[in-house]
C-alpha cells in the first residue's frame, strides 16, 4: 500500500511541475510578446564585474546583437552606441555606479540592421543587505519613431507665430520655439542652461512668476499669469502666460506654454487709471471753484448791481458798471462751463471746430477782423482727454490774437494726418515782446499753461512771433495719443518674421 500512495504522490508532483513550467512559458511568451510589441527591452549588468548577467530577447533586437549569443560585455555594447554619445553615456553609468542610485538617459544607437536609433533607458540599482551595490536592471526601448514624431511637432511649432515652450513635468525647458529665441535673443541651449525666468523677466515681476509658476507646475490644471518679459532689445513688454497640461494615465508628462503679447491692453488699462485718476481731481477742482471763486463772483455781482441801482439814472458811473457787470456776467458763465468740463468724464459732445470757431462771437470782436476756420484731413474721433485740452489751448491762442495783437487776420487750422495732429493758430498781428515770449509776463500764464497742457497730453507747441509778421502757435500731437481707438481696432502685436 505504501508503495501505491507513492506513485500516486509523485505522479500529482509531475503534473504541477509540468503545469507550473508550463504556465511560466506562457508568462515568459506573453511577456515576451508585449516586449515586442512596445519595442521594451529587459536587462541585468553588474558593474563590478562589467558582465551583462541577462538581456531578453527584444533586448538583443533592440540593441543589434545576436539572440543565440550570450549577452556582450558592457564595453562590446558601449561601442554600439553613437560615437557623439559614447562619452556622456559613459559618464551616465559611472554616476550611476558611485551613486548607487537609479538612472534615466537618451542616447542613439548605430543599429547594424537599422541604421541610427534612439534609445531610451531606466537602469534601478539593486543593493544588498549591507548598501553594497549588487547589480543594475533596467529596461531599453527604442523611441525612434516618436523622437521622429517630437522632432516634426517642434518644426511645425517653431512655424506658430507666437511664443511656444515645453516643459518637462517639473519645469523642465525641453523645446522652444523660433519666436520664442528670436524674441529673447536666447538660443536653445541657453534656455536648458539658465535661469530664464531671472533673464528674461521684470525684477518686479519674478518673485510672483515662480511663485504661481511652482504652484501650477505641482497640479494637473492648466494656469496662467501676467509678467513682463524682456526682448533681445531692451524692452519690457507686457505678456500672457497660459500653461496647460498633457495628462496620460493620471500624470502629467508634458507642460506646454504660449505667451501672447497684451502690451497695448496694458496701456489702455493702465491710460484708463490715469484717467480715472484725473476725473477724481478734476471733480475735487470743480468742487473748490464753485465754492470758493465762482461764489465770491457771483457775490460781488449781486453787491455791484444792488449798488449801480441806487445810482441816479444820470450818473456817469452808470455805464461803466453796466460794462463791468457784463464783463463780470461773462465770466460767471464762463466759470460754469470751466466748472460743468470738469465734472464732465467725456466731452464727446464738444465739436473742436464749432467751439473754437465761436471764440470771436463771444469775445465781441469787432467784424473787421477776418477770421478763417481751415480743417484738413479725414476727422477722427480725439480722446476726451486730448480733445478737452486742445480745446484749452486753441481758445488761449485765439484770445490773445483776438484781444492782444491787433490783427485783421487770424486764421485756425486743424490737420488730420495719419501720424498726428496738428492745429496751427495764426495772426498778422504785432507778435509777442521777445522776453515775454520767453520767461512770460509777471500775473500771467496764458503761454505758461497752454506749454504745460500741451505736456501733460505727450503734445509739442511751437511758438514763432515778430512785429513784422505776426504771430504763428503750433500743437502737434502723436496719433497713436489724439486719436481715440475703436472697439474693433487691434493694438500692439508681438513682431512676427519669416
Amino acid at each position: 500500500m505504501p508503495s501505491v500512495h507513492r506513485a500516486l504522490r509523485e505522479s500529482k508532483e509531475r503534473s504541477q511541475r509540468k503545469l507550473a513550467e508550463q504556465t511560466l512559458r506562457e508568462s515568459e511568451a506573453y511577456l515576451a510578446e508585449a516586449q515586442r510589441l512596445s519595442q521594451t527591452g529587459s536587462w541585468a549588468w553588474n558593474p563590478a564585474t562589467g558582465d551583462i548577467r541577462y538581456w531578453s530577447e527584444e533586448c538583443y533586437r533592440v540593441l543589434g546583437f545576436d539572440p543565440l549569443g550570450p549577452p556582450p560585455r558592457f564595453e562590446t555594447f558601449l561601442q554600439r552606441v553613437h560615437p557623439d554619445d559614447q562619452n556622456a553615456t559613459r559618464e551616465k553609468f559611472e554616476q550611476a555606479v558611485r551613486d548607487k542610485a537609479d538612472f534615466e538617459l537618451d542616447y542613439r544607437l548605430v543599429h547594424p540592421a537599422q541604421g541610427t536609433r534612439n534609445i531610451h533607458a531606466v537602469g534601478h540599482a539593486v543593493l544588498g543587505s549591507s548598501g553594497d551595490l549588487v547589480e543594475f536592471v533596467g529596461t531599453v526601448i527604442d523611441v525612434t519613431e516618436r523622437k521622429r514624431a517630437e522632432d516634426e511637432l517642434q518644426q511645425l511649432v517653431d512655424f506658430v507665430p507666437q511664443i511656444i515652450v515645453v516643459l518637462g513635468p517639473d519645469g523642465r525647458w525641453i523645446h522652444v520655439n523660433r519666436v520664442a529665441r528670436e524674441y529673447t535673443g536666447l538660443s536653445l541651449d541657453e534656455f536648458r542652461s539658465v535661469d530664464v525666468i531671472a533673464a528674461v523677466v521684470h525684477p518686479d515681476d519674478t518673485p510672483k512668476m515662480r511663485s504661481v509658476r511652482e504652484r501650477g507646475l505641482s497640479g494637473h490644471d492648466p494656469f496662467e499669469i501676467e509678467a513682463r518679459m524682456r526682448g533681445k532689445d531692451g524692452l519690457y513688454r507686457w505678456f500672457l502666460f497660459r500653461y496647460n497640461p498633457l495628462v496620460e494615465q493620471g500624470l502629467v508628462r508634458r507642460w506646454y506654454a504660449s505667451a501672447t503679447e497684451i502690451e497695448s491692453r496694458k496701456q489702455e488699462e493702465d491710460r484708463v487709471r490715469r484717467e480715472n485718476v484725473r476725473l477724481e481731481e478734476r471733480t475735487r477742482l470743480a468742487q473748490e471753484l464753485h465754492d470758493t471763486l465762482l461764489q465770491t463772483f457771483l457775490s460781488a455781482s449781486m453787491q455791484l448791481s444792488v449798488a449801480k441801482d441806487d445810482l441816479g439814472a444820470d450818473s456817469p458811473v452808470k455805464p461803466r458798471l453796466d460794462r463791468i457787470l457784463q464783463i463780470m456776467k461773462r465770466g460767471i458763465e464762463e466759470g460754469r462751463n470751466t466748472i460743468q468740463d470738469l465734472r464732465s468724464s467725456d466731452s464727446s459732445t464738444l465739436d473742436l471746430v464749432l467751439a473754437l470757431s465761436a471764440v470771436q462771437h463771444e469775445l465781441a470782436v469787432t467784424s473787421d477782423v477776418d477770421f478763417r476756420v481751415v480743417v484738413a484731413g479725414r476727422q477722427q474721433p480725439l480722446r476726451p482727454s486730448v480733445r478737452h485740452e486742445i480745446y484749452r489751448i486753441g481758445r488761449e491762442a485765439l484770445v490773445n490774437s483776438f484781444c492782444h495783437s491787433r490783427a485783421k487776420r487770424v486764421e485756425f487750422e486743424l490737420e488730420y494726418a495719419d501720424s498726428d495732429l496738428c492745429m496751427r493758430v495764426r495772426d498778422n498781428g504785432c507778435g509777442i515782446d521777445a522776453q515775454v515770449l520767453g520767461a512770460g509776463r509777471d500775473g500771467h500764464w496764458g503761454l505758461a499753461g497752454m506749454r504745460e497742457r500741451a505736456t501733460r497730453i505727450g503734445g509739442e507747441l511751437k511758438i514763432s512771433s515778430s512785429a513784422t509778421t505776426g504771430t504763428e502757435i503750433q500743437l502737434s500731437i502723436p496719433g497713436k495719443i489724439a486719436f481715440q481707438l475703436s472697439p474693433a481696432e487691434p493694438g500692439l502685436r508681438l513682431a512676427q518674421s519669416g
